[in-house]
Protein backbone atom coordinates (compact mmCIF):
# COMPACT_ATOMS: atom_id res chain seq x y z
CA UNK A 1 0.00 0.00 0.00
CA UNK A 2 0.91 3.69 -0.77
CA UNK A 3 2.08 5.89 2.12
CA UNK A 4 -0.49 8.24 3.35
CA UNK A 5 0.38 11.17 4.21
CA UNK A 6 -1.90 14.34 5.96
CA UNK A 7 -0.60 17.73 7.40
CA UNK A 8 -3.67 17.81 9.41
CA UNK A 9 -2.96 20.95 11.06
CA UNK A 10 -2.11 22.26 8.23
CA UNK A 11 -5.49 21.15 6.60
CA UNK A 12 -8.25 23.16 5.42
CA UNK A 13 -10.52 21.22 7.84
CA UNK A 14 -8.62 22.12 10.83
CA UNK A 15 -9.16 25.51 9.70
CA UNK A 16 -12.75 24.83 9.82
CA UNK A 17 -12.81 22.87 13.08
CA UNK A 18 -11.18 25.95 14.59
CA UNK A 19 -13.56 28.49 13.21
CA UNK A 20 -16.39 26.20 13.75
CA UNK A 21 -15.38 25.66 17.89
CA UNK A 22 -14.85 29.34 18.41
CA UNK A 23 -18.31 29.68 16.54
CA UNK A 24 -20.18 27.46 18.63
CA UNK A 25 -18.43 29.53 21.87
CA UNK A 26 -19.79 32.63 20.63
CA UNK A 27 -22.91 31.19 20.36
CA UNK A 28 -23.08 29.55 24.16
CA UNK A 29 -24.28 32.24 25.63
CA UNK A 30 -27.45 31.42 23.67
CA UNK A 31 -27.26 27.94 23.45
CA UNK A 32 -28.00 28.08 27.30
CA UNK A 33 -31.35 29.80 27.13
CA UNK A 34 -32.57 26.84 24.37
CA UNK A 35 -32.49 23.51 25.72
CA UNK A 36 -34.47 22.69 22.86
CA UNK A 37 -31.73 24.18 20.78
CA UNK A 38 -28.91 22.21 22.37
CA UNK A 39 -30.88 19.07 21.72
CA UNK A 40 -31.14 19.58 17.85
CA UNK A 41 -27.04 20.64 18.05
CA UNK A 42 -26.61 17.14 19.21
CA UNK A 43 -28.87 15.20 17.51
CA UNK A 44 -27.55 16.77 14.15
CA UNK A 45 -24.10 15.84 15.36
CA UNK A 46 -24.45 12.30 16.13
CA UNK A 47 -26.71 11.75 13.04
CA UNK A 48 -24.42 13.20 10.53
CA UNK A 49 -21.05 12.56 12.21
CA UNK A 50 -20.96 10.93 15.17
CA UNK A 51 -22.70 7.78 14.46
CA UNK A 52 -22.06 7.59 10.85
CA UNK A 53 -18.22 7.69 11.25
CA UNK A 54 -17.39 4.35 11.93
CA UNK A 55 -20.17 3.13 8.44
CA UNK A 56 -16.99 2.46 6.60
CA UNK A 57 -16.05 -0.54 8.44
CA UNK A 58 -16.69 -3.01 6.46
CA UNK A 59 -14.96 -1.60 3.18
CA UNK A 60 -11.68 -1.99 4.94
CA UNK A 61 -11.73 -5.58 5.16
CA UNK A 62 -8.51 -7.27 3.61
CA UNK A 63 -10.27 -10.15 1.47
CA UNK A 64 -13.18 -8.93 -0.68
CA UNK A 65 -14.67 -12.39 -1.52
CA UNK A 66 -17.64 -14.05 -0.45
CA UNK A 67 -15.56 -15.80 3.00
CA UNK A 68 -13.68 -13.02 4.22
CA UNK A 69 -16.51 -11.09 4.04
CA UNK A 70 -18.29 -13.70 6.05
CA UNK A 71 -14.99 -13.78 8.46
CA UNK A 72 -15.20 -10.10 8.59
CA UNK A 73 -18.92 -9.60 9.74
CA UNK A 74 -18.49 -12.43 12.15
CA UNK A 75 -15.19 -10.67 14.26
CA UNK A 76 -16.89 -7.54 14.44
CA UNK A 77 -20.30 -8.74 15.68
CA UNK A 78 -18.72 -11.36 17.79
CA UNK A 79 -17.25 -8.57 18.99
CA UNK A 80 -19.54 -7.19 20.27
CA UNK A 81 -21.45 -9.51 20.95
CA UNK A 82 -18.42 -10.74 23.92
CA UNK A 83 -17.98 -7.20 24.91
CA UNK A 84 -22.21 -7.47 25.43
CA UNK A 85 -21.64 -10.57 27.88
CA UNK A 86 -18.62 -8.87 29.64
CA UNK A 87 -21.37 -5.86 30.40
CA UNK A 88 -23.49 -8.26 31.96
CA UNK A 89 -21.02 -10.08 33.71
CA UNK A 90 -18.14 -7.84 34.91
CA UNK A 91 -19.94 -4.02 34.41
CA UNK A 92 -16.64 -2.19 35.79
CA UNK A 93 -14.51 -3.72 34.01
CA UNK A 94 -16.29 -3.06 30.19
CA UNK A 95 -17.04 0.55 31.56
CA UNK A 96 -12.75 0.77 32.18
CA UNK A 97 -11.92 -0.83 28.90
CA UNK A 98 -14.60 1.67 27.14
CA UNK A 99 -12.83 4.73 28.58
CA UNK A 100 -9.24 3.00 27.90
CA UNK A 101 -11.00 2.70 23.94
CA UNK A 102 -12.35 5.60 24.15
CA UNK A 103 -8.84 7.57 25.12
CA UNK A 104 -6.56 5.83 22.73
CA UNK A 105 -8.96 6.02 19.60
CA UNK A 106 -9.67 9.95 20.53
CA UNK A 107 -5.38 10.56 20.61
CA UNK A 108 -4.34 8.47 17.64
CA UNK A 109 -7.35 9.76 15.35
CA UNK A 110 -5.84 13.27 16.40
CA UNK A 111 -1.89 12.38 15.80
CA UNK A 112 -2.74 9.76 12.74
CA UNK A 113 -0.65 7.73 14.61
CA UNK A 114 0.09 4.22 13.88
CA UNK A 115 1.54 3.47 17.48
CA UNK A 116 -0.90 2.02 20.13
CA UNK A 117 1.20 3.94 22.91
CA UNK A 118 2.35 7.82 21.98
CA UNK A 119 2.23 10.16 24.80
CA UNK A 120 0.77 12.80 23.19
CA UNK A 121 -2.09 10.69 22.12
CA UNK A 122 -2.37 9.75 25.64
CA UNK A 123 -2.78 12.96 26.61
CA UNK A 124 -5.17 14.58 24.34
CA UNK A 125 -7.70 11.52 24.57
CA UNK A 126 -7.24 11.57 28.69
CA UNK A 127 -8.22 15.26 28.28
CA UNK A 128 -11.28 14.43 25.75
CA UNK A 129 -12.82 11.93 28.23
CA UNK A 130 -11.12 13.10 31.82
CA UNK A 131 -12.13 17.09 31.30
CA UNK A 132 -16.01 16.40 31.27
CA UNK A 133 -15.57 13.99 34.77
CA UNK A 134 -13.79 16.30 36.43
CA UNK A 135 -16.16 19.31 35.43
CA UNK A 136 -19.34 17.29 35.96
CA UNK A 137 -18.20 15.00 38.30
CA UNK A 138 -21.81 14.43 40.21
CA UNK A 139 -23.67 13.85 36.65
CA UNK A 140 -20.56 11.63 35.17
CA UNK A 141 -20.88 9.61 38.23
CA UNK A 142 -24.85 9.32 37.91
CA UNK A 143 -24.06 8.14 33.92
CA UNK A 144 -21.72 5.60 35.06
CA UNK A 145 -24.32 4.51 37.90
CA UNK A 146 -27.11 3.45 35.20
CA UNK A 147 -24.38 1.71 33.11
CA UNK A 148 -23.36 -0.24 35.53
CA UNK A 149 -27.04 -0.98 36.14
CA UNK A 150 -26.95 0.72 39.83
CA UNK A 151 -29.30 3.49 38.87
CA UNK A 152 -31.09 3.93 42.49
CA UNK A 153 -27.71 4.17 44.03
CA UNK A 154 -25.02 6.71 43.70
CA UNK A 155 -21.45 6.15 42.41
CA UNK A 156 -19.22 8.35 43.95
CA UNK A 157 -15.69 9.95 42.39
CA UNK A 158 -13.36 12.08 44.11
CA UNK A 159 -15.11 14.40 45.03
CA UNK A 160 -16.14 17.83 43.02
CA UNK A 161 -13.54 20.12 41.63
CA UNK A 162 -14.45 23.97 41.91
CA UNK A 163 -13.31 26.79 39.17
CA UNK A 164 -9.87 27.03 40.83
CA UNK A 165 -9.30 23.49 41.35
CA UNK A 166 -10.21 23.36 37.60
CA UNK A 167 -7.47 25.61 36.88
CA UNK A 168 -4.82 24.66 38.24
CA UNK A 169 -5.51 21.18 36.69
CA UNK A 170 -5.73 22.70 33.79
CA UNK A 171 -2.61 24.73 33.84
CA UNK A 172 -0.71 21.80 34.67
CA UNK A 173 -1.47 19.73 31.94
CA UNK A 174 -1.31 22.20 29.37
CA UNK A 175 2.60 22.91 30.46
CA UNK A 176 3.10 19.53 30.45
CA UNK A 177 1.04 18.94 26.98
CA UNK A 178 2.55 21.88 25.48
CA UNK A 179 6.45 20.54 26.41
CA UNK A 180 5.07 17.10 24.52
CA UNK A 181 3.91 18.88 21.88
CA UNK A 182 7.24 21.07 20.99
CA UNK A 183 9.19 17.58 21.35
CA UNK A 184 7.38 15.56 18.96
CA UNK A 185 5.29 18.64 17.04
CA UNK A 186 7.45 21.50 16.83
CA UNK A 187 6.03 22.66 13.62
CA UNK A 188 2.85 22.52 14.76
CA UNK A 189 2.84 22.80 18.51
CA UNK A 190 1.13 26.13 18.84
CA UNK A 191 -1.66 24.91 16.24
CA UNK A 192 -2.11 21.95 18.72
CA UNK A 193 -2.18 23.98 21.63
CA UNK A 194 -5.18 26.42 19.80
CA UNK A 195 -6.71 23.19 19.28
CA UNK A 196 -6.71 22.72 23.16
CA UNK A 197 -6.99 25.85 24.05
CA UNK A 198 -10.78 25.95 22.51
CA UNK A 199 -11.93 22.47 23.24
CA UNK A 200 -11.33 23.29 26.91
CA UNK A 201 -13.38 26.57 27.11
CA UNK A 202 -16.25 25.09 25.02
CA UNK A 203 -15.76 22.29 27.71
CA UNK A 204 -15.89 24.95 30.60
CA UNK A 205 -18.76 26.65 29.71
CA UNK A 206 -21.44 24.10 28.49
CA UNK A 207 -23.27 21.05 29.70
CA UNK A 208 -21.82 17.77 29.90
CA UNK A 209 -24.12 16.36 27.09
CA UNK A 210 -23.88 19.19 24.55
CA UNK A 211 -20.21 19.54 25.40
CA UNK A 212 -18.70 15.88 24.86
CA UNK A 213 -21.19 15.54 21.83
CA UNK A 214 -20.16 18.52 20.06
CA UNK A 215 -16.33 17.13 20.61
CA UNK A 216 -16.89 13.98 19.69
CA UNK A 217 -18.65 14.47 15.89
CA UNK A 218 -16.84 17.91 15.06
CA UNK A 219 -13.39 17.11 16.15
CA UNK A 220 -13.27 13.58 16.61
CA UNK A 221 -16.08 12.01 13.87
CA UNK A 222 -15.13 15.00 11.18
CA UNK A 223 -11.41 13.97 11.10
CA UNK A 224 -11.86 10.16 11.13
CA UNK A 225 -14.48 10.90 7.88
CA UNK A 226 -11.50 13.47 6.53
CA UNK A 227 -9.04 10.64 7.09
CA UNK A 228 -10.51 7.76 5.86
CA UNK A 229 -11.60 9.58 2.55
CA UNK A 230 -7.81 10.36 1.66
CA UNK A 231 -7.51 6.33 3.19
CA UNK A 232 -9.37 5.07 0.30
CA UNK A 233 -8.87 8.12 -2.57
CA UNK A 234 -4.61 7.09 -2.27
CA UNK A 235 -5.50 3.23 -1.89
CA UNK A 236 -8.24 2.11 -3.84
CA UNK A 237 -8.55 5.12 -6.11
CA UNK A 238 -12.64 5.13 -4.91
CA UNK A 239 -13.53 8.68 -5.39
CA UNK A 240 -14.75 10.65 -2.23
CA UNK A 241 -18.85 10.66 -3.42
CA UNK A 242 -18.76 6.66 -3.37
CA UNK A 243 -16.94 7.01 0.04
CA UNK A 244 -19.15 9.69 1.28
CA UNK A 245 -22.14 7.33 0.30
CA UNK A 246 -20.67 4.60 2.52
CA UNK A 247 -21.55 6.99 5.55
CA UNK A 248 -25.05 7.28 4.83
CA UNK A 249 -26.60 4.17 5.74
CA UNK A 250 -24.96 4.14 9.36
CA UNK A 251 -26.76 7.99 9.80
CA UNK A 252 -29.99 6.39 8.36
CA UNK A 253 -29.72 3.91 11.37
CA UNK A 254 -28.90 6.65 13.56
CA UNK A 255 -31.40 8.62 12.55
CA UNK A 256 -33.96 5.73 13.61
CA UNK A 257 -32.43 5.01 16.64
CA UNK A 258 -32.00 8.18 18.20
CA UNK A 259 -35.86 8.98 17.33
CA UNK A 260 -36.60 5.67 19.02
CA UNK A 261 -34.42 6.96 22.20
CA UNK A 262 -35.80 10.41 22.20
CA UNK A 263 -39.29 8.82 22.61
CA UNK A 264 -38.32 7.51 25.96
CA UNK A 265 -36.05 10.57 27.20
CA UNK A 266 -32.77 10.70 25.70
CA UNK A 267 -31.09 12.43 29.16
CA UNK A 268 -32.70 9.69 31.04
CA UNK A 269 -31.25 6.71 29.59
CA UNK A 270 -28.07 8.67 28.82
CA UNK A 271 -26.43 5.17 30.54
CA UNK A 272 -27.53 2.89 28.27
CA UNK A 273 -26.91 5.11 25.30
CA UNK A 274 -23.61 4.64 26.28
CA UNK A 275 -23.35 0.86 26.23
CA UNK A 276 -24.90 0.89 23.34
CA UNK A 277 -22.33 3.09 21.78
CA UNK A 278 -19.39 1.08 23.57
CA UNK A 279 -20.56 -2.03 21.69
CA UNK A 280 -19.81 -0.45 18.20
CA UNK A 281 -16.67 1.85 19.25
CA UNK A 282 -15.04 -1.44 20.08
CA UNK A 283 -14.75 -3.70 16.90
CA UNK A 284 -14.52 0.36 15.44
CA UNK A 285 -11.53 0.79 16.92
CA UNK A 286 -10.13 -2.69 16.08
CA UNK A 287 -10.66 -1.57 12.20
CA UNK A 288 -9.01 2.04 12.54
CA UNK A 289 -6.49 1.21 14.33
CA UNK A 290 -6.05 -1.30 11.79
CA UNK A 291 -5.67 1.31 8.95
CA UNK A 292 -3.77 4.00 11.25
CA UNK A 293 -0.92 0.69 11.55
CA UNK A 294 -0.97 0.18 8.48
CA UNK A 295 1.13 3.10 7.34
CA UNK A 296 3.77 5.09 8.76
CA UNK A 297 2.74 9.17 9.45
CA UNK A 298 4.64 11.62 9.28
Amino acid sequence: MEGLKFNYTGSMLFRWQLLLQLFFILMVPFLLQFEMLQGVLCLVGLVFLGIPHGGNDFFYRKEKNTAGSIRFLSMYLGVMLLYLALWFVWPMLSLGLFLLISIHHFGQSNFNTNRIWSLDSLLWGSWLVGFPVLKHSEEVFGVFATMLGQSGSKVSGFGHLNDSGLLVVSIVFVLMYGAVLYRSHRSSWLSYLLQWFLVTVWYWFTPLLLGFVVVFCFWHALQSMQYQLDYVSVNYKQNRKKTLMGFVPFGLMALVGMGFLLRFDLESNLGFAFVLLSLVTLPHVVVMDGLYRSHKHD
